[in-house]
């Protein structure tokens, strides 16, 4: 495969991914759709274009930060915050649209500034695209701007052995809601490892309490950050979507982790993962606190219009669970 047919297929899932970036999710979760087949390199392939010729590291290695602009990534970070705490950040929400990458940023900037044993980065996050498994992980490392960003395989494999999930290294590149957070936890925390878990919308109910049991399980051996990739309500007006997240906060801030799973679309994406962040949190003994709150309008620069937000918005949230110094 020539550098040029690699770009072609690198710009059709960007393109695929864009479909989803703006608003993500039908019915009770994230909608799924379709992605490019993936390459498959031969021994051929690689030894004809090494890194060094080609600029890009093999598949067969590391995994690619698809979505990462230079440009705009400092600029997340020149807008973020450091949310106050009082407290060490145990786990935490942040959106996975770029449009709010300063929320996530901020997220990240928080839990490094309230921790300096953080060792793992856990990163849950929703599937976006159709696969055979509701669960998927990979045990490949990412290669980011500011390094690599070691994969703790450990972790993973527990994924694999104890929530059957599939290692499916393709869907973990491609899908932007864990590659996105990837470079952001490697600037912020660069001593870290990551674990990603992509949860599908076909998961089943049970999957909240198992996984904040296997998450718990894994904070008492490690010195763990909990990431969870989340966005908020979807295709809706600003008012209609400021309703919705009133009750998303009630839901969060009281623990009705039983109404949280019965919330739509037009509430929050994934309704398990958020419930399982309620679970872990009130496991690790933590308290949830609101940081950050917005939506694709109120985050731009672009007044309100049906012609400039076609679908409505989508809403972000930050919810940090710490616990006190």
């Amino acid at each position: 495969m020539k550098l040029h047919d690699r770009n072609l297929l690198r710009t059709a899932a960007v393109t695929a991914a864009a479909a989803v970036l703006a608003g993500c999710g039908n019915g009770a979760a994230v909608q799924t759709s379709a992605l490019p087949p993936p390459a498959v390199l031969s021994a051929e392939t690689i030894a004809e274009e090494t890194p060094a010729a080609a600029g890009y590291t093999p598949h067969s290695e590391l995994l690619d930060c698809l979505y990462y602009s230079d440009r705009d990534f400092h600029i997340y970070d020149e807008r973020s915050t450091i949310y106050e705490t009082k407290g060490r950040v145990l786990c935490a929400v942040a959106p996975h649209h770029l449009a709010a990458g300063h929320f996530i940023a901020g997220m990240y900037r928080t839990a490094a500034e309230t921790r300096n044993d953080i060792d793992t980065v856990v990163l849950v996050a929703p599937m976006h695209y159709d696969s055979a498994n509701v669960l998927c992980t990979s045990s490949r490392s990412f290669a980011t701007a500011f390094g690599t960003a070691e994969t703790d395989t450990e972790i993973t494999d527990m994924f694999v052995s104890r929530l059957g999930a599939a290692k499916d290294d393709y869907m973990t590149e491609f899908d932007h809601s864990a590659s996105s957070h990837i470079p952001f936890i490697s600037y912020y925390l660069p001593d870290a490892k990551i674990a990603c878990l992509l949860v599908s919308p076909k998961e089943s109910a049970d999957l909240p309490e198992r996984l904040s049991e296997l998450l718990y399980e894994i904070s008492e051996k490690k010195s763990c950050l909990f990431a969870f990739s989340i966005d908020f309500s979807h295709y809706l007006e600003p008012d209609e979507a400021a309703a919705h997240d009133k009750e998303t906060y009630e839901a969060v801030m009281s623990g009705d982790t039983g109404r949280i799973e019965r919330f739509t679309n037009s509430n929050v994406d994934t309704p398990y993962c958020l419930s399982t962040f309620v679970r872990l949190s009130e496991k690790l003994g933590g308290n949830i606190i609101p940081a950050d709150n917005g939506n694709t309008f109120t985050v731009g620069s672009k007044p309100y219009s049906r012609s400039q937000f076609p679908e409505g918005v989508t809403s972000y949230f930050v919810f940090l669970c710490k616990r006190d110094f």
